[in-house]
């Protein structure tokens, strides 16, 4: 049975998308702030039905954060603007829904993106030397076992999904420092790129100096 997280504050509107979808064979969850969807994420959803207009946060700002967990994003907002809807599809959003939308139209729009789904999703994640149990969040570098923190193993996840692309110092401490402690500096992130490459190799993350970082 496919799960959804609706994060939308209207608390009118996301009962009834949630009442909807559970009576045609979903199980869904809801958020009403980007906070609450913040925590809600470390459950395992398919799809997320994301309002852009949060109360506390722009809903944007979770798209990146949403991708790195594997879930699926469809955006909503009155907004139709054809700059802004791009922008947002380019920048993780799998779909784009105006509202307000019929739930019949949500429910076609939702099973266009559960297509996208492999049947058989691999629950190993595999780069080089590097293996990471998807389903026991274990990770092994040369057949060994290696121990990381939370924060090291979604940082080392992240690189993984996406070898060869380049982020940001910037990038990283929004997407993974901004919402956990409000007094990190910058030598945090240096410190927990430096914790990662002693667990595993030296040359396993690589400095693009004066930018950020990319896994080769």
């Amino acid at each position: 049975m496919n799960k959804v997280l609706i994060i939308e504050d209207n608390i009118e509107i996301a009962n009834q998308i949630q009442n909807y979808l559970l009576s045609h064979d979903y199980l869904a969850d809801i958020a009403h702030s980007y906070y609450e969807a913040l925590e809600k994420i470390n459950i395992t959803y398919d799809v997320a039905l994301l309002d852009i207009n949060l109360p506390d946060k722009e809903g944007h700002h979770l798209v990146e954060q949403l991708k790195v967990k594997d879930i699926r994003v469809i955006i909503t907002s009155v907004k139709n603007d054809e700059d802004f809807i791009i922008r947002l599809l380019d920048s993780g959003g799998d779909d784009y829904l105006i509202k307000p939308f019929s739930l019949a139209i949500l429910r076609a729009r939702l099973d266009a993106v559960l297509r996208t789904i492999p049947l058989t999703e691999s629950k190993t994640l595999a780069y080089k030397d590097i293996e990471i149990d998807l389903t026991r969040s274990q990770v092994h570098y040369h057949h060994q076992s290696v121990n990381l923190t939370a924060l090291e193993y979604e940082i080392l996840l992240l690189f993984l999904k996406n070898p060869h692309r380049v982020y940001t110092r910037s990038h990283l401490m929004q997407m993974f420092w901004e919402d956990r402690d409000k007094y990190v500096n910058d030598n945090t992130l240096t410190s927990t790129i430096k914790r990662i490459r002693e667990k595993l190799d030296k040359d396993v993350i690589t400095t693009i100096r004066g930018i950020g970082y990319r896994m080769d």
